[in-house]
């Protein structure tokens, strides 16, 4: 009798359900830090206090983050846990009513950081001399897309003043080298966001084609194809961010591209254990 495989004392499909819900615990964990660093970072984005109709602008990436998580869950849901025979009726409909919830937010999110990009877009040239002078006139340095610093006389010499740009509504200064900086991560979480909300759509069309039979293997192709493209660029993305050395980014992004690395492989095997409906008819024609 053969022993049974085990990789670090566990059977390979357990040891794989453990790191894949261990990534979707390091994406809940990476929620939590953008809420604080939005939190934080708010105080200066939005002086006089953060409206009801700014909050998704204020905190985009915290509102990105957790849709996207509920998101995840919910195909978690549809493509492993629920046994197809359970997925329809209201547990169809409520995951149908939680999942477009979601993507109401994730557009708007998106929609948030097209907005921050415009924003870090509009620093302009400061000619009023050095940051040192500028203390107690300006209160903050912009240090990252959500990091603020107050502009003190200890902190005035960090930056270049040889190239200062000034943000009026963030009453912030900054130099030519993090301007560019800061611009480049707010267009990269435009293209990223983007590119993730259609992998989203071609992943809604493979789960309800698939759940209606329809999922045939030629569509399965085309739209996996098409995903890899999609994929490719947030590898690209992700691989970016970490040349930019922005840690945070880069991790998030690895996360979140294993995290739907997963999906794929449950739809995989979800599809490869449901014939399509022109595959039973091709397999009766076959038979008779």
């Amino acid at each position: 009798m053969t022993a049974e495989r085990r990789v670090l004392g566990m059977k390979p499909e357990t040891l794989f359900q453990v790191f894949k819900y261990t990534i979707y615990t390091l994406i809940f964990g990476n929620l939590v830090y953008f809420v604080r660093e939005e939190y934080i970072a708010a105080t200066v984005r939005f002086p006089d206090g953060v409206g009801f109709g700014m909050l998704i602008d204020a905190f985009s990436q915290s509102t990105d983050s957790f849709a996207w998580l509920v998101l995840l869950l919910t195909f978690e849901l549809e493509t492993y846990i629920i046994p197809d025979e359970k997925l329809k009726g209201p547990v169809k409909w409520t995951l149908n009513l939680i999942a477009g919830v979601c993507y109401v937010l994730i557009t708007q999110a998106l929609l948030g950081y097209i907005s921050h990009m415009n924003e870090v877009m509009n620093f302009i040239p400061y000619a009023e001399g050095t940051a040192c002078a500028a203390v107690g006139s300006v209160s903050s340095l912009a240090l990252d897309l959500y990091e603020f610093a107050d502009l003190t006389a200890q902190n005035c010499g960090s930056i270049d003043s040889s190239s200062l740009f000034y943000h009026e509504g963030y009453n912030a200064l900054t130099d030519g080298n993090n301007l560019y900086f800061l611009e480049e991560l707010a267009v990269l979480d435009v293209v990223n966001a983007s590119t993730w909300l259609l992998i989203v759509l071609v992943l809604w069309i493979d789960i309800f084609l698939q759940l209606r039979g329809e999922l045939t293997e030629k569509l399965y192709k085309w739209n996996g194809a098409l995903k890899a493209v999609l994929y490719l660029t947030l590898i690209a993305c992700c691989v970016y961010w970490g040349w930019l050395g922005d840690l945070v980014g880069f991790l998030d992004s690895l996360w979140w591209i294993l995290a739907f690395f997963f999906i794929e492989m449950n739809l995989f095997k979800w599809h490869e254990s449901t014939p399509a409906e022109d595959d039973l008819v091709t397999e009766s024609g076959d038979a008779a």
